[in-house]
C-alpha cells in the first residue's frame, strides 16, 4: 500500500510503514497528553481538538495494517478528512484567541461559519480528488434538500443571518450596556440563535438575534449617558436658590462627570409645589443604580440643611398646645447652650452670653459623602459635632487629597475661618450621616457689640489652640511679626465683626 496522504502532509511518507506507523502512534499519544494537560489548565484551544487530530493520526497508521485495500483507502481517506477539520478548527481557535487578547469583538459566528465552509471545501477536494465526484454536482443536487431544510428552520435561520447582520454593524461591543425591548443588561458574546446579556440581578438571558434586529437598540457605552431625577420643592423658595443647592451637591457628587455640566429644570407648576428635573451624566452605566441612590439621599440632606420644603401632596391639619410648644423651644434651647459650652473658647461664657448666640444657631445634618468644607472657600460659620464622624483632608500640588485627621462627637471645626475671614485651610467630608450644630457670623456680632471683653478672652484662647498658624499670618501681613498672634487676632476679630 502506498503512502497516505496524511502521511504525505506530515512528512514521513518516504520512511518504512513500521516506521511511519510508530511515529503516527507517537505524534497521537503526545495529542491526546496534550488534551489532558489543556482541560486541566483552560486554555484557549479546547481538548476536543488536540483529541480529534489525536484520532485521525491513530486512525491513518491503523489503515495500513488492514487487510482490505479498499476498506484501507476508504480510512485514509476519512483520517486525511478528520485531520484537516481538525487543523481547522486548531488554527480558528489560534485566531479566536489572538482577538479576544488584543480586544477585538470576535464572535462565534464568524468562527463557525469560517469552519463550515472550509470544512465543506476540504471535503469537496477530498471527493474530487479520491472519488472523482463533481462538486457542482453535489451543490445541485443537494439544493433540494437545502430548500426543505430552510423552510423547515426558516426561524432558526433568522437568527443566525441576523447575527451576522449584527456583527457587520457592529452596534455593541462585549462589555457594552445595552437595552432591547425591555431587557437591560451586559453583553456577553454573539452565537448563531441569540446574543447573551448578563443583568444588574445577574440573570443570564439569550435574546434571540432576530429580536434585536427588529427592535431599537439602545448602546450605553457611549463614554456619557444622562440620568435624571425629579423633585417637587415649594413655591417659596426662588428657583435660582434651588439650583444653587443642588448643582453644589451634583459637583460633590464622585460619579457624577463634570462634563457635560448637571442641568437643574425648572419643568413645571404643580398643585402643592414647582416640579424640578435634576439631570446629570454618568460614564458607567453599571452603576447607575448605585449613583441615582447616592445623588437622592444627597438631595434629600441638602434641602433640609436649606430648610427647602419638600411638599407633601396633601392637606395637614396640625393642632398643638402653646405651652407643650414652648416647653420643647426652653428644652431645646438649653440642649443648645450647654453643647456649646463643651466648645474650650465658649465655656467662659455665662448664661446670658450663650443665650445671645442661640438665636443664629442652627442644627444642620449632612449624609454620608457630603462635604461640610472646602479648602480655598471664605468660611462664614463653625460646625460642632452632635454625631456622627466626618474627615479632614487637603489637597497637594497635584490635586490628590492628603488625609489630616478625623472628627467625633463634640469636636468643632472652621472657628478660625470665622473669626478672621481668611480662607477654609482645609476640606471636611462627612464618613456617616452627621449631626451638626452651625453658627455664624451674626450671633458673635451681637454678642461683640454687647461685651466686647468676650471677644478678648476668645481670642486668647484661639490664638492658644491655633499658635503655629497665626503666627504665619500675623508674620505675613505684618511683615515683622512683632504684633504677636493674639494681638492680630483680635484686630481681625474687630474689623470683621465692626466691634
Amino acid at each position: 500500500m502506498h503512502p497516505s496522504q496524511l502521511q504525505n502532509l506530515l512528512g514521513i511518507d518516504e520512511l518504512a510503514r513500521d516506521t511511519a506507523a510508530v511515529i503516527e502512534a507517537i505524534l497521537a499519544v503526545i495529542g491526546m497528553l496534550a488534551a489532558i494537560a489543556v482541560r486541566r489548565r483552560r486554555r484557549s484551544v479546547t481538548p476536543t481538538t488536540l483529541l480529534l487530530l489525536s484520532f485521525s493520526i491513530l486512525l491513518d497508521a491503523a489503515s495500513h495494517y488492514l487487510r482490505s485495500v479498499p476498506a484501507a483507502e476508504k480510512v485514509t481517506v476519512a483520517a486525511y478528512v478528520l485531520f484537516l477539520f481538525g487543523l481547522i478548527r486548531l488554527i480558528l481557535e489560534g485566531l479566536d484567541a489572538l482577538m479576544r487578547r488584543g480586544k477585538v469583538h470576535f464572535s462565534t459566528i464568524v468562527k463557525d461559519s469560517l469552519m463550515i465552509v472550509l470544512w465543506a471545501v476540504v471535503v469537496m477536494i477530498v471527493m474530487y480528488t479520491d472519488f472523482g465526484v463533481q462538486p457542482l454536482s453535489l451543490l445541485t443536487g443537494s439544493a433540494v434538500v437545502a430548500a426543505v431544510i430552510g423552510f423547515a428552520l426558516q426561524d432558526t435561520l433568522g437568527n443566525i443571518f441576523s447575527g451576522l447582520s449584527v456583527m457587520a454593524q457592529k452596534p455593541f461591543e462585549p462589555g457594552d450596556w445595552i437595552r432591547s425591548g425591555i431587557h437591560v443588561g451586559r453583553v456577553r458574546g454573539i452565537a448563531w440563535r441569540s446574543t447573551t446579556i448578563m443583568t444588574r440581578a445577574n440573570e443570564r438571558l439569550e435574546i434571540p438575534n432576530a429580536l434585536i434586529a427588529k427592535d431599537v437598540l439602545f448602546n450605553y457605552a457611549t463614554g456619557g449617558v444622562a440620568d435624571e431625577v425629579s423633585v417637587g420643592i415649594s413655591y417659596s423658595v426662588p428657583p435660582n436658590h434651588v439650583r444653587e443647592v443642588v448643582m453644589t451637591l451634583l459637583h460633590d457628587t464622585p460619579q457624577v462627570m463634570r462634563v457635560p455640566s448637571p442641568e437643574v429644570l425648572a419643568w413645571e407648576y404643580g398643585d402643592s409645589a414647582i416640579k424640578y428635573r435634576v439631570k446629570y451624566w454618568i460614564s458607567d452605566y453599571g452603576a447607575q443604580e448605585h449613583i441615582r441612590d447616592q445623588v437622592v439621599s444627597s438631595l434629600w440632606y441638602a434641602l433640609r440643611r436649606h430648610s427647602i420644603e419638600i411638599p407633601f401632596p396633601m392637606r395637614t391639619v396640625q393642632m398643638k398646645e402653646a405651652r407643650a410648644d414652648e416647653k420643647a423651644d426652653v428644652a431645646f434651647e438649653r440642649e443648645l447652650m450647654n453643647e456649646l459650652c463643651n466648645v474650650d473658647f465658649l465655656r467662659g461664657l455665662s448664661e446670658e452670653e450663650l443665650k445671645t448666640l442661640v438665636p443664629s444657631v442652627a442644627v444642620r445634618q449632612f449624609g454620608a459623602g457630603e462635604m461640610l468644607m472646602r479648602q480655598g472657600e471664605p468660611g462664614e460659620s463653625m460646625f460642632i459635632f452632635r454625631s456622627g464622624a466626618a474627615e479632614v483632608f487637603v489637597h497637594a500640588a497635584d490635586g490628590q487629597p492628603i488625609h489630616i485627621s478625623n472628627y467625633a462627637r463634640g469636636d468643632f471645626a472652621g472657628e478660625m475661618a470665622l473669626m478672621t475671614g481668611e480662607p477654609r485651610t482645609a476640606s471636611v467630608r462627612a464618613l456617616s450621616d452627621v449631626e451638626v450644630i452651625e453658627m455664624d457670623r451674626e450671633g458673635f456680632t451681637r454678642l461683640f457689640k454687647d461685651r466686647p471683653a468676650a471677644a478678648a478672652a476668645m481670642s486668647e484662647i484661639i490664638a492658644t489652640r491655633n499658635a503655629a498658624r497665626l503666627q504665619i499670618l500675623s508674620a505675613s501681613e505684618h511683615g515683622d511679626g512683632k504684633a504677636g498672634p493674639r494681638r492680630w487676632l483680635l484686630m481681625k476679630m474687630r474689623e470683621l465683626f465692626d466691634f
